[in-house]
């Protein structure tokens, strides 16, 4: 192996083809290895695309790949490369009109016109000579192909709704400590009560704030209530997965650290949820969320089943949802994307599931 990580995966994934790869990626001109797409290494290697998105994604979570994404026009028959940008860049670009100097027509740039590849970051670890022999043994026995821009509608942003999730909640390694920092400090020790509130207050501040565009406080007032946490994302796009049309322009968290005797956490008052209830009637927040210790009561999601029932039909949704201890041991230890889980959360809300779980769906969506 050029590239030591793989030795990793040689156990999971076919070891035959870890090693052609390997050997591809560790050659790969210049040029053809800032524009490595899923369904280039699909084709190349004979194999399923799922199989070449597995070792595409080791390789980016191991530092050799770099997600990128590339902006193509979007009139019909031109797909021209327009241009290609990073995730902190494409955010902003998003929904806006661009202008295509190769038809010479303006369009939009959407997911849809969006491809994800890939470019090598880093070159294997080893000397030049032991590349330049192993180039020498396999010369002829295997056909040397172009697939720059080899792409496919697979390859497309809007192909996968997990990648959108991706663009816009992927906190890194040092965030996630810092959240198991907040998740412990949870416990106290404590000398007041409100420092007990406001530990819970700063970790819902902290993990929302990993959402990029989203901003949030825990100052706000009206002239009837106080919010605990306010969390403001102004931007808004139709092609919005449907959680972030919800979360637009605003939405509003209710934090409540109460513990049993036992340290097991408290279900929650359905008198929080009542309180988001009645602010969301006044102000343009859909989504309100109980940021609480226990799980809801069942009184609790009744509450919020009948809101949701009393407005579906109205251009403003209501939808009421909790985070528990047990959510956060998803989202927090088990890493799951917090826009997906919130989906999650509110799907469960509509369809009224009294036994749905996040797991169920996973296990379905990783077949």
């Amino acid at each position: 192996m050029f590239y030591k990580q793989f030795l990793k995966i040689i156990d999971v994934i076919d070891e035959k083809f870890v090693e052609e790869f390997d050997f591809w990626l560790a050659t790969l001109s210049a040029r053809e290895a800032r524009t490595i797409s899923i369904s280039a290494v699909s084709s190349r290697f004979g194999v399923r695309y799922g199989l070449a998105k597995a070792i595409v994604k080791f390789a980016e979570d191991e530092g050799i790949l770099k997600k990128r994404y590339i902006v193509i026009c979007k009139n019909e028959d031109c797909e021209f490369y327009y241009q290609d940008f990073d995730s902190e860049e494409l955010i902003k670009v998003l929904g806006t009109t661009a202008y295509c100097h190769n038809c010479s027509q303006e369009f939009q740039i959407s997911y849809e016109n969006t491809i994800i590849v890939y470019s090598k970051e880093k070159e294997p670890n080893i000397p030049e000579t032991l590349i330049e022999k192993e180039i020498a043994k396999r010369v002829g026995d295997v056909e040397q192909k172009n697939f720059c821009g080899n792409f496919t509608g697979a390859d497309s942003l809007g192909q996968d709704i997990n990648e959108i999730y991706d663009l816009y909640y992927k906190p890194d390694e040092s965030a996630y400590e810092k959240m198991k920092q907040l998740q412990k400090s949870l416990d106290g020790p404590f000398t007041t009560t409100k420092e007990k509130g406001d530990s819970l207050e700063e970790l819902a501040l902290y993990l929302f704030k990993m959402i990029k565009n989203i901003s949030g406080t825990n100052k706000i007032t009206t002239y009837t209530n106080q919010f605990d946490c306010t969390m403001r994302f102004s931007e808004t796009s139709e092609s919005f997965p449907s959680v972030m049309q919800y979360m637009s322009p605003y939405f509003i968290v209710e934090c409540k650290n109460e513990t049993e005797a036992s340290g097991k956490g408290k279900t929650p008052s359905n008198t929080y949820f009542h309180k988001l209830s009645d602010i969301m009637s006044s102000n343009e927040a859909q989504i309100g969320i109980v940021f609480s210790r226990g799980n809801p009561s069942k009184e609790d999601i009744n509450i919020a089943r009948e809101n949701y029932l009393t407005c579906r039909n109205s251009k403003h949704q209501k939808f009421l949802i909790s985070i528990s201890n047990n959510d956060l041991e998803a989202i927090i230890d088990k890493k799951v994307n917090l826009l997906k889980y919130i989906s999650f959360k509110v799907d469960m809300l509509t369809m009224n599931a009294k036994n749905g779980t996040y797991e169920m769906f996973e296990e379905n969506e990783n077949k």
